[in-house]
């Protein structure tokens, strides 16, 4: 039987008013109770909130239902001050029970069943376009976690991935560019 899968982002969070927000979040929680898994990227845009306060609340508002949270380290380090992605790594396992905090070309960081582990990115001589590289990344991590590969083997995937669409330009990379990523 295939899981079921609830996915959002702090775009979607900050686009809503209050109200349509605290519908969304309730939603949510109900899919999870009857037993969807439930991944979130806070995503944070500043452009796109008020302030930053509102921001912080939501956030940690969807962190409240979420059971992946895929955060990138300089949003975080911009909306709640972590000074470094461990950091942001142990603030959120306190909230969530798996945390893969992206940052670029650095490695990504899991925090899962109680450890930190770091897994090295794939360095990309010459990015052509970093457009959709964290959704991209998001979405590999996600397939992987669902075909049953431990978070370590769907980050290496994750990265395989991201690192193919930032060699070409604009968000969607080719279906081929991509199989070949997932197959290596």
């Amino acid at each position: 039987e295939n899981q079921a899968l609830v996915y959002f982002s702090g775009i979607t969070l900050a686009i809503l008013d209050d109200a349509a927000r605290k519908t969304l979040l309730a939603a949510v929680a109900k899919a999870r109770a009857a037993g969807s898994l439930v991944a979130f990227d806070p995503n944070y845009r500043p452009r796109l909130w008020r302030q930053r306060e509102e921001a912080q609340t939501a956030i940690l508002d969807a962190l409240a239902v979420t059971d992946i949270a895929l955060p990138t380290f300089p949003d975080e380090q911009m909306l709640f001050g972590d000074a470094a992605p461990q950091k942001t790594a142990e603030r959120l396992r306190k909230l969530v029970g798996e945390v893969v905090v992206k940052n670029g070309e650095e490695p990504a960081l899991i925090a899962a069943s109680g450890t930190l582990q770091p897994v090295p990115a794939v360095h990309v001589a010459a990015p052509v376009d970093t457009t959709g590289a964290g959704d991209s990344f998001n979405g590999a991590y996600l397939a992987a976690r669902l075909a049953g590969h431990v978070p370590t083997a769907a980050v290496l995937h994750a990265h395989r991935v991201a690192a193919a669409v930032v060699q070409v330009r604009g968000a969607l990379a080719p279906f081929e560019t991509l199989r070949a990523a997932f197959e290596d």
